[in-house]
């Protein structure tokens, strides 16, 4: 990130900030593996101060129309929304891992809408949880929620500032592909340097 822009982090904050999401990834990416019973490889996360409307266009290009998106809220020392997003064919390709799926179907029915809510559950809240242990305060999500549509649809097209970590997600047969974002209000961002500082210095 430049340091030109208005709420930039130091090297060193974001070297904490991957660090925390790596660690809070963790579990819940290695409970979804046993679930499918397939390995799921992580990116390491990355970050940005952006907008809802700019990570839309930024995603855009390798996300094929309709994406399939589970989403959700948390409040804490930090407050923002979570999504794990996946394009329609991929979402098929993941569910099917768990669920019947119909290979003529035009995407996906309430059964595999259903499914992919439930890995969105293990995958955002879980990291919500791991993070809420790291930094010693709670982090509480909200139910997450499935919708669909083009990617500003699902995200958003709003142009208020936002901590934006990304963390790209595949399984090992590479027949799905997606991400888990994490969108943090830009009011939260002295708590969440805090939060970081705190952490950091007792790891």
């Amino acid at each position: 990130m430049s340091t030109g822009e208005p709420f930039a982090l130091d090297a060193d904050e974001a070297d904490a900030i991957a660090e925390l999401f790596n660690i809070g990834m963790g579990e819940p990416a290695a409970a979804l593996s046993s679930m499918l019973g397939e390995e799921v490889h992580l990116s390491i996360p990355s970050f940005a101060v952006s907008t809802h409307a700019r990570i839309s266009r930024d995603l855009a290009p390798g996300m094929v129309p309709p994406v399939c998106a589970v989403r959700g809220a948390f409040a804490g020392p930090f407050t923002g929304e979570a999504l794990l997003i996946f394009p329609e064919q991929g979402t098929l390709a993941l569910v099917g891992r768990l669920v019947p799926v119909d290979p003529e179907a035009d995407g996906p029915g309430e059964m595999e809408q259903d499914a992919l809510t439930e890995i969105g559950n293990i995958i955002l809240n879980g990291c919500l949880a791991s993070l809420s242990n790291l930094i010693g305060g709670e982090i509480a999500g909200t139910v997450p929620g499935y919708g669909s549509g083009d990617p500003e649809a699902v995200i958003g097209s709003a142009e208020d500032p936002v901590l934006f970590v990304r963390i790209d997600m595949a399984l090992a047969a590479g027949d799905a592909q997606g991400h888990a974002l994490f969108l943090l209000d830009i009011a939260s961002l002295d708590a969440f340097r805090e939060a970081i500082r705190r952490t950091m210095d007792n790891l």
